[in-house]
């Protein structure tokens, strides 16, 4: 616990930075971070909790770019879903709403029903 209040502390500091931020671009310069968000599972509920500490801190993010569980998350947020509602939905979702054991020479699990959670979520 101690590690994620230190990078709570560090977002917070960051957005502090960002509001009395100059650029020298002018005024209409957009100011913002860009997101990487990883693979995992279980990592995916960390970038949901990562998501809405940035909102809370109402850092702007402008790019989101994330590889599997990562890329799910973040498609979800570009498409208007907020990280509180992320949060709702990590807390129901279990591996069989989007995945399935199988065996194949594809490999032993099966997105199938991916395609449908994905078409329900977003």
């Amino acid at each position: 616990m101690k590690s994620l209040d230190k990078i709570i502390r560090s977002v917070q500091a960051f957005g502090r930075g960002l509001s009395g931020h100059s650029s020298g671009l002018g005024q209409h310069a957009s100011v913002g971070i860009g997101l990487a968000l990883g693979g995992g599972f279980a990592r995916g509920i960390a970038h949901v909790g990562v998501l809405k500490v940035l909102e809370e801190e109402n850092i702007p993010i402008r790019y989101i770019a994330g590889t599997s569980v990562g890329a799910l998350i973040g498609a979800a947020y570009c498409s208007g879903i907020s990280a509180e509602e992320l949060e709702q939905v990590a807390a129901r979702v279990r591996f069989k709403h989007i995945a399935k054991w199988t065996l194949s020479r594809y490999g032993f699990a099966s997105n199938q029903r991916m395609i449908g959670f994905l078409n329900q979520l977003l």
